[in-house]
């Protein structure tokens, strides 16, 4: 992610009924990003909420949809095309119910894999072209009602471990915006960030 400005979004559903739910985890790493860099996000022109940065030199974007979960891609896209974002500076950061809690994955490329923001801003960009980090939220195989699980609160049980993941996950985004991705990928990938 070395030519022109980097966009960071985080995916979520809006409003206080969602702000601790396992589905918001994305929108999550974003703040955190925002909070470490010393900058606010405030109301975009489309259903977004952004800040502009300089991260190591490098013009970046935060940006958290606040339009609902499977209408992402059109803010995105609004965004995108406003401020002349090329898809290969753009990572989407969300939750992955096939990862367990304490994996991330990033990926250059790829499907949706069932999950219906990305699914949108698939459609929205007309391109599988981008970049992602997928954070686990798997906590209990048993217990599949997905539609459930990521709509539901972070239980209190999980709530330091997904706090280090968050950490974790925001490293990861500021060494892909500042290091080659391939190496920052094959690092991650491999880990458990609760050892």
């Amino acid at each position: 992610m070395n030519q022109g400005a980097n966009l960071i979004v985080g995916l979520g559903n809006p409003g206080i009924k969602y702000s601790d739910t396992w589905h918001n985890i994305g929108a999550n790493v974003v703040e955190i990003l925002a909070a470490r860099w010393n900058i606010k996000l405030k109301p975009g022109k489309s259903k977004y909420i952004f800040a502009e940065a300089q991260y190591l030199g490098q013009k970046c974007y935060l940006l958290v949809p606040t339009a609902y979960m499977n209408r992402s891609g059109e803010s995105i896209a609004s965004f995108i095309r406003y401020f002349n974002i090329q898809p290969d500076n753009l990572i989407v950061i969300y939750d992955d119910h096939d990862l367990p809690l304490g994996k991330i994955r990033l990926r250059e490329v790829g499907t949706s894999g069932g999950h219906r923001g990305i699914e949108d801003i698939i459609l929205r960009l007309n391109t599988i072209d981008f970049k992602r980090l997928k954070i686990g939220i798997e906590v209990n195989r048993e217990k599949r009602d997905l539609s459930q699980q990521v709509l539901a609160k972070v239980p209190k049980v999980y709530r330091k471990d997904v706090d280090i993941v968050l950490e974790h996950s925001a490293d990861a985004v500021e060494r892909a915006i500042s290091d080659d991705f391939t190496i920052v990928m094959n690092y991650y990938n491999g880990l458990n960030l609760l050892i």
